[in-house]
C-alpha cells in the first residue's frame, strides 16, 4: 500500500533532534527524501544544510555502490529496523573521498495503522575505536606495553560504550517522542505552550491566555493581575465572564468571540474598560490591547493570547491638556468676536449660498449634456470640475471615480473595481447604500442637500456635509445599468453657518460680560462716544465722557501719529480698522497694550454712516510674547556655542578622513556638516526674530559691494545645493550703505527657498539692477509657484504654504518674515511675482548712498 507523503516542518522536528548527542536524520517517502538532519549527521556526510529536502542518493552520491541505499529501501518496504556496527563508509569530506567507520541504526517509524511514514537514522563515528583495534593487532611492543595499551583501549571502549548506551537511551527517548507525536499531535505543542506560558509570566506588560469559547483563564502574569485587581487564585482556571460578569455590557466578549470564530487578530488602542471587584468601587481604565489567536495542529483557533497595556495616565493627561487647550482657544475666539467678523461671516455665507446655487445648476447642466459615448463619458468624469463617480450593477461596483470624489471619500484609486460597501465600510448603518438601491430599482433621480456623512479620512472617522445627486443611467431598453453620483462638499458652509450663529450669540454675551470696551465716532461732529468699560480700560472716570483728543493724547509717542493715520485711512477708504498700540492709563500712568478694531459703515449714497468698533486690553498677551521671545533668544544663544564646536569638529574629522583616503567617512561627515549649517541657520533665524520683536536687533550699516556679496552667497549656497545651477546675470560694481551680514542673510534665504521649492537640475537666475536710485535684487526659480491667495501672507511670521507638494519640505516660516523685517528696516521693499507650476521671482530693493 502506498503511504501518503507526510512532510514535517524542519523547524518543528529540529528542536527535538538538536537535543540528541547522536548524529540523526529523518527520511520520508520511498524515494528517501531527507526531511531533516542535525548538524552532527550533516557533518558526517561532509555537506551543509542545503541537502535537506533532497533525495538521499542525490545529496550524498558517493554512497551509490555502497550497501546503505539498499538497506534503507528494505527497511521502508518491510518495516523492520536495521542495526550495524563498525561499518565502513566512504564519504567525500572537503573534496576528498575518505573512509570512516560507523555504528548506526535505521528505525522504521510507523503511524497508528502500522504503515511506515519515515525512517529515523542515527549514527556514531567509531573510526578511532577501529584504529585502536588495528594498533592492538599490529603491535610488536613488549607484553607489558601491550597490556597497558589494552587496558587503555578497554577504558576508552568502556567510555565509548557508556556514551553509546546514553545515546541509545536518547534514541529511545527520541523515538518515544516521535511516536507520541503520531498518537496525539496536541502533545507536541506542550513544550511550545510551556515556553509561551514562560514568556507570558516574564513579560513586563499584562498578558494572559484564555482557552476555548468559555474563555477559561489558563495563565495570567503579575501585570495582568494588577490590571484586573485580582489575585491569581481568584481567576486562574475560571471562566473570564464568571469573574468579570460586568464585561457583558462591554465590547470585549464580542472581540474575543470574533478572534475564536475567524482566527484573526483584534487590536484596539486606548479602549475604555470598567473593572469591578466586590466591595470596591468600579475602576475605569484605558488600555491598549491585542487579542492574538493560538492554533492547534489542525489549524483551529483554540485559545487567545491577550496582551494589555494600561495607558490610563497617558490618556487622562492628554485629554486634560486637550480640554485645557480647547477651553483656552474658545476663550480667545470669544474675546476676538467683533462686528466686523459677523459682517464678514454673513458675506461669506451669502457668497457660499450663491456658489452652491451655481454649483447645483452646473451639476444639472452636466447631467443634461452627458454624451452616450463611453469614451467621452469617462473623459468627462475624469476632467469634471466637480466630484463624480459611477457605480455599476446592484452591488454598486465602483466603475469610475475622478480625483475630486476620491479626495472627498479620503481614498485612492485602488478602490476602483470594489463594491462601494467594501471600499467605504463606514457607510454601514448610514442611509446612502439603501438610497442607491432605491434609485437602481426605481430609476428616479435622488437629490440630497446638506446631508451628513461619516467618512474615514487620513485614518480618522469624521462627520462631513454634502449636496449630492444620484442619477440612474439607463441602457437603450430603459433598464438601469449604473448610477452616477455627483457631490459637492458643503462642510465649510455648514460650519460657517454654525459659526455665524455661535458668533452672534457669543457677541451678545461678550459685550455684556467680557473685558471689552466699545466706541463710535460721529461722522458729522467727529465726537467720540465710549462705553463705561472702555473708559475703565483707559483708567478714565467711567461716569464721565472722554473726548477724542483726550484719548489720543494718552497714546505713547511712537504710536500716536500711526493711529491717527490708520483712523484717517479707514474713514477715507471705507475699509476696516485694526491697530495695536500702547498708551498710558489716565489714573496711574501705567503703560498698557491695546488692540482696537473698527469698521466704517456707509449709507446707500456712499457716505459714512458710522465708524464703530471695540477695544481690548492685550497687555498680558504681549508680555507673554515678550517672555516667549526672551526664552527663544536665550535657548537659541545657548545652542549656538555647542553647535559651532560640533561643526568645527566635523570639519576637522572630514579633513582627517580625506587625508587617510576614507571617502565614505568624509562624505558622511560632509553631510553632517551640511545639516549642522542648516541647524545653525535656523537657530540664527529664531535668535534674530527674538531680537527683532524685543527691539534688540541692531542694523550696523556700512558701505560694501553688493555685487561681491551676491557672488559670495551664491558660492556658499552651492556648497550645500550642488543639485541646482545658480547663475548671476552680468552685474556692474554696485556699492550700497547697509548691514552687510543681514543683507547677506536675506540673499541666502531667498536662494535657499528657490532650491527647496524647485526641482533638482533646474536653473536659478539671480540679477541685480538699479532703478530710481534703488538697487533691486531678484532671485528667479522655475519651481512650484505660489497661489495668489498666499502671496499676501507669504511674508507673515510662521506662515507656510501647506499642500501635498510642500509637506516634505522642512521649515518654520521664519525666513521670509525675517527677510522682510530686515529690508523694511533699511527703508527698502520686498515682494514676489509668481505663477503656479511656472515658478516665482522674489525681489527686494535697497536705497543707494
Amino acid at each position: 500500500m502506498d503511504t501518503p507523503d507526510r512532510l514535517f516542518s524542519s523547524n518543528e522536528i529540529l528542536n527535538i533532534l538538536s537535543l540528541s548527542p547522536l548524529a540523526t536524520a529523518i527520511y520520508t517517502t520511498e524515494k528517501l527524501i531527507i526531511q531533516t538532519a542535525n548538524n552532527a549527521m550533516i557533518g558526517y556526510w561532509g555537506k551543509d544544510k542545503s541537502v535537506i529536502g533532497q533525495l538521499f542518493e542525490e545529496a550524498v552520491p558517493e554512497l551509490r555502490g555502497q550497501p546503505f541505499l539498499d538497506l534503507l529501501k528494505k527497511v521502508w518496504r518491510t518495516g523492520e529496523n536495521y542495526k550495524a556496527v563498525d561499518t565502513a563508509a566512504t564519504l567525500r569530506i572537503n573534496g576528498e573521498l575518505k573512509t570512516s567507520y560507523f555504528d548506526f541504526t535505521y528505525e522504521a517509524i510507523k503511524n497508528e495503522q502500522g504503515e511506515v511514514y519515515c525512517i529515523l537514522h542515527t549514527a556514531t563515528d567509531v573510526t578511532e575505536r577501529n584504529r585502536h583495534q588495528k594498533v592492538i593487532k599490529d603491535s610488536e611492543e613488549p607484553e607489558q606495553q601491550l597490556n597497558n595499551d589494552i587496558v587503555s583501549i578497554h577504558e576508552e571502549l568502556t567510555a565509548t560504550n557508556e556514551e553509546l548506551a546514553i545515546s541509545q537511551n536518547d534514541l529511545k527517548e527520541l523515538n518515544f517522542q516521535l511516536e507520541t507525536k503520531i498518537e496525539s499531535r496536541t502533545r507536541a505543542l506542550a513544550e511550545s505552550e510551556n515556553r509561551l506560558k514562560s514568556m507570558v509570566m516574564t513579560s513586563p506588560i499584562g498578558m494572559t491566555i484564555l482557552r476555548g469559547y468559555d474563555l477559561v483563564v489558563e495563565i495570567a502574569n503579575h501585570q495582568m493581575l494588577e490590571i484586573w485587581n485580582r489575585r491569581e487564585d481568584e481567576i486562574v482556571g475560571k471562566k473570564l465572564m464568571d469573574v468579570f460578569p460586568d464585561l457583558v455590557d462591554q465590547p470585549f466578549p464580542e472581540y474575543l468571540k470574533s478572534v475564536l470564530d475567524t482566527g484573526k487578530k483584534v487590536a484596539m488602542p486606548e479602549s475604555a474598560v470598567i473593572i469591578t471587584k466586590p466591595g470596591n468601587a468600579d475602576k475605569l481604565l484605558y488600555v491598549d490591547f491585542s487579542y492574538d489567536p493560538l492554533f492547534d495542529t489542525e489549524g483551529r483557533c483554540v485559545a487567545i493570547m491577550a496582551t494589555v497595556i494600561d495607558v490610563s495616565d497617558k490618556v487622562v493627561s492628554r485629554r486634560a491638556i486637550e480640554r485645557s487647550e480647547k477651553e483656552q482657544q474658545a476663550l480667545n475666539e470669544e474675546l476676538s468676536a467683533t462686528n466686523e467678523e459677523l459682517a464678514s461671516a454673513n458675506e461669506e455665507l451669502i457668497t457660499a449660498n450663491e456658489e452652491l446655487a451655481e454649483t447645483q445648476q452646473s451639476l444639472k447642466d452636466i447631467l443634461v449634456r452627458l454624451s452616450d459615448s463611453e469614451v467621452k463619458f469617462r473623459a468627462s468624469v475624469e476632467q469634471a470640475p466637480v466630484a463624480i463617480g459611477v457605480f455599476s450593477t446592484r452591488d454598486m461596483i465602483i466603475e469610475s471615480a475622478n480625483e475630486m470624489i476620491l479626495q472627498l471619500w479620503g481614498k485612492t484609486s485602488v478602490i476602483i473595481g470594489l463594491p462601494l460597501a467594501i471600499a467605504l465600510p463606514e457607510l454601514d448603518g448610514q442611509p446612502f447604500l439603501q438610497l442607491l438601491d432605491n434609485v437602481f430599482t426605481s430609476g428616479r433621480t435622488y437629490y440630497g442637500n446638506e446631508a451628513k456623512v461619516s467618512l474615514v479620512r487620513n485614518g480618522i472617522l469624521g462627520d462631513y456635509y454634502f449636496d449630492f445627486i444620484y442619477k440612474a443611467i439607463k441602457d437603450s431598453y430603459g433598464d438601469v445599468t449604473s448610477i452616477m453620483v455627483i457631490a459637492v462638499e458643503v462642510t465649510e458652509q455648514m460650519k460657517a453657518r454654525n459659526e455665524l450663529q455661535k458668533a452672534e450669540q457669543m457677541l451678545r454675551l461678550s459685550l455684556e460680560a467680557a473685558n471689552i470696551g466699545t466706541w463710535s465716532i460721529d461722522p458729522e461732529t467727529n465726537s467720540l462716544r465710549t462705553t463705561p468699560r472702555l473708559r475703565e480700560l483707559f483708567g478714565y472716570d467711567p461716569d464721565k465722557e472722554m473726548t477724542f483728543d483726550e484719548a489720543i493724547a494718552e497714546v505713547t509717542d511712537e504710536y500716536r501719529d500711526k493711529i491717527l493715520t490708520e483712523i484717517d485711512n479707514a474713514i477715507k477708504t471705507g475699509g476696516d480698522y485694526d491697530f495695536t498700540y500702547t498708551m498710558r492709563r489716565f489714573n496711574d500712568g501705567k503703560i498698557i497694550w491695546l488692540r482696537s478694531l473698527g469698521k466704517v459703515t456707509n449709507d446707500e449714497a456712499g457716505n459714512m454712516e458710522s465708524f464703530s468698533g471695540v477695544v481690548m486690553d492685550i497687555t498680558e498677551q504681549k508680555e507673554d510674547e515678550l517672555r516667549k521671545n526672551d526664552f527663544i533668544g536665550m535657548v537659541s544663544h545657548e545652542l549656538k556655542t555647542p553647535l559651532t564646536s560640533l561643526s568645527a569638529i566635523v570639519q576637522m574629522l572630514a579633513g582627517k578622513a580625506r587625508s587617510s583616503n576614507d571617502n565614505f567617512t568624509a562624505v558622511a561627515l560632509d553631510k553632517a556638516y551640511t545639516q549642522a549649517r542648516r541647524m545653525s541657520s535656523m537657530i540664527n533665524g529664531f535668535l534674530n526674530i527674538s531680537r527683532l520683536e524685543s527691539g534688540k536687533i541692531n542694523i550696523n550699516k556700512q558701505k560694501f559691494k553688493l555685487d561681491e556679496l551676491l557672488r559670495e552667497m551664491i558660492d556658499e549656497t552651492l556648497l550645500t545645493a550642488a543639485s541646482h545651477l545658480i547663475t548671476l546675470q552680468t552685474v556692474k560694481a554696485l556699492t550700497v550703505y547697509a548691514d552687510q551680514d543681514k543683507i547677506g542673510s536675506v540673499i541666502s534665504n531667498l536662494l535657499s527657498n528657490a532650491v527647496k521649492y524647485s526641482e533638482r537640475g533646474t536653473t536659478i537666475n539671480v540679477n541685480c539692477s538699479v532703478e530710481n536710485n534703488q538697487a533691486i535684487v531678484s532671485v528667479k526659480d522655475t519651481g512650484l509657484g505660489i497661489k495668489p491667495q498666499d502671496i499676501d501672507k507669504i511674508f507673515d511670521r510662521y506662515y507656510r504654504i501647506e499642500n501635498n507638494n510642500t509637506r516634505h519640505i522642512s521649515g518654520f516660516g521664519i525666513g521670509l518674515y525675517l527677510s522682510a523685517e530686515i529690508v523694511q528696516r533699511h527703508n527698502g521693499k520686498i515682494w514676489v511675482e509668481s505663477e503656479i507650476d511656472k515658478g516665482s521671482t522674489f525681489y527686494f530693493s535697497l536705497p543707494l548712498g
